[in-house]
């Protein structure tokens, strides 16, 4: 489980410096009129990199960093890559959700605190279950409770 979740935080880090340099240089934020939908528009952007990146690597872009040391099936890193790519996705729908309809002071606690919790305890949710689910597997397969 810990191994997955540092994975996530290493290829989240990296991913969310890469996509803050691309759209400084190449202007992507310019596009929105509406300041507060570019969280919206930022976390898009990182789901259709996850989303592009699963079609060279389908285990996802954790698995890049050493996921091969943790000897898990390739349906269970299919599994958090998916898992992660509707975190990202999620993130960008609710946060439209709650720029267009809550008041200015709830989408400001919404930004600093229910996406971080959001982006630190979700994957961490989502590793634990896959983690478990492969282990249930095994056991079952091996006879064993």
């Amino acid at each position: 489980m810990w191994g997955m979740y540092w994975r996530y935080l290493v290829a989240i880090s990296l991913i969310l410096i890469f996509v803050a340099f691309l759209s400084e240089h190449l202007n992507l934020l310019d596009m929105v009129n509406d300041s507060g939908l570019l969280p919206t528009f930022f976390w898009f952007i990182i789901a259709v990199f996850f989303i592009s990146i699963t079609f060279f690597q389908n285990k996802g872009l954790p698995y890049v960093f050493l996921g091969g040391r943790l000897h898990l099936p390739d349906k269970a890193w299919s599994r958090f890559n998916l898992l992660t790519i509707y975190l990202f996705l999620g993130l960008a729908i609710i946060g439209y959700f709650v720029n267009q309809l809550a008041s200015k002071e709830v989408w400001s606690f919404y930004k600093l605190f229910g996406q971080s919790l959001c982006l630190l305890l979700l994957p961490l949710l989502s590793s634990w279950s896959v983690v478990r689910r492969v282990k249930n597997i095994t056991n079952c397969l091996s006879g064993t409770k």
